[in-house]
């Protein structure tokens, strides 16, 4: 490299820095800190108007002794179950939303908002501390958090990605096999997100983390299945069934599910079974992520293994905007790191995602194939990085996947 060109990415990183430093002083996160009450109160007064994803109506049908999966699967004729609000979630995830069976939609919705809130507070209060964030950089994080698109979507659709994402992130305060592996079982009931997790778990052999992870699903299957009159072979598999139906899961944005979905629809006269090659693929791209970082693993602090594995999941299957909720691991990495080429990256990636996405979508570009493609590569770039400022970034201690 020329001594111009050393220069210029020397003033280029010092430039970074002052940005950095001009990002956390005190003005500038005291309007963030307005800016995301402004963020927080719109997402809160659209869950009150429409809240679609919540699971109100499904855990309505469980409180009857009714088979809410069966219900939509039946085709719904009497349209109990209410606006976007389709079971295809695990039957955990069902067991803890019961309490809001006894209370009406309206207050439901509210009482899940707030549940969120301090879910994304704990999520976000974890993640800090395991990426060693000082306390202007955590105040930082949690500006660009609350006004980012995933968070507001994340409130006003009543998700569960925060829910999910407070468990995995809750590893930071917890060492054992069994905490962990209960964690990981929770974080099950949004099982798009853990899965690459899950793979490199399985391909480091840590059976006894694996083990526990069981247990939760397992209970919540158990518990529905002694509470409904429907068969445990057909309720098992009800929820993915229901995902499957009539692709009611949308394709999403930068997977590459979506990138093939897309491929196919070009191509006249497909086979039939091509409809499972994007599942196909998926897995996978999966098990090839999972593979590399488990040979690699000794070489990064477990910190980068996890976002590496949270942006991969992110990468390999059918996720929503919301979803991508997931990149706080990765943001928290940018704001730990040295300035460099790979930090500039990853926030700009991220800030992409947080941000731009939401006017693609204004502008219904969101699903456009050039979009799918450009933003699944920027997600693989993403990831590269992160694994790149592996190599650089300094901790106070190592912390273990």
């Amino acid at each position: 490299m020329s001594k111009q060109n050393q220069s210029a990415e020397k003033a280029a990183s010092t430039q970074r820095d002052r940005l950095l430093e001009f990002l956390t002083s005190k003005k500038v996160l005291l309007l963030g800190s307005l800016a995301s009450l402004v963020s927080i109160a719109a997402a809160v007064r659209k869950t009150i108007l429409y809240g679609l994803d919540f699971q109100w109506s499904d855990v309505r049908l469980l409180l009857q002794h009714r088979d809410p999966w069966a219900v939509y699967l039946s085709g719904d004729s009497h349209h109990e179950i209410l606006l976007n609000q389709v079971p295809n979630f695990l039957h955990e995830l069902y067991v803890l939303l019961l309490p809001f069976a006894f209370v009406s939609f309206g207050k439901g919705k509210l009482i899940w908002a707030a549940c969120n809130l301090l879910f994304v507070a704990v999520l976000g209060g974890c993640v800090a501390r395991l990426y060693e964030l000082d306390r202007r950089k955590t105040w930082l994080l949690f500006v660009i958090v609350l006004t980012g698109t995933p968070f507001r979507v994340t409130i006003e659709n009543g998700q569960n990605d925060a829910l999910a994402l407070m468990c995995i992130a809750l590893w930071a305060v917890v060492d054992s096999d069994r905490g962990r592996g209960l964690l990981l079982g929770l974080a099950y009931e949004k099982y798009s997100l853990p899965p690459v997790l899950a793979l490199f778990l399985l391909i480091r052999k840590r059976w006894q983390l694996l083990f526990w992870s069981m247990l939760p699903p397992l209970l919540g299957f158990l518990l529905v299945d002694a509470w409904l009159p429907t068969s445990w072979q057909t309720l098992l598999f009800e929820p993915f069934h229901t995902a499957l139906r009539g692709g009611n899961v949308s394709r999403g944005i930068a997977n590459i599910m979506a990138v093939t979905e897309k491929l196919l629809k070009h191509v006249q006269d497909v086979p039939a079974w091509t409809a499972m090659l994007p599942y196909l693929l998926g897995l996978v791209l999966a098990f090839v992520f999972a593979a590399y970082f488990a040979r690699h693993a000794a070489e990064v602090d477990g910190r980068i293994l996890l976002a590496c594995l949270m942006a991969a999941s992110l990468a390999c299957f059918k996720h929503q905007i919301y979803d991508f909720l997931a990149l706080i691991f990765c943001l928290a990495i940018a704001l730990k790191a040295e300035p460099s080429r790979g930090r500039t990256v990853v926030f700009g990636v991220v800030a992409y995602f947080w941000y731009v996405e939401r006017v693609l979508h204004i502008w219904r570009w969101e699903f456009h194939l050039f979009t799918i493609l450009s933003s699944f590569l920027l997600l693989v770039w993403l990831i590269a990085g992160i694994w790149k400022l592996g190599k650089t970034t300094l901790w106070t201690s190592r912390w273990e996947l």
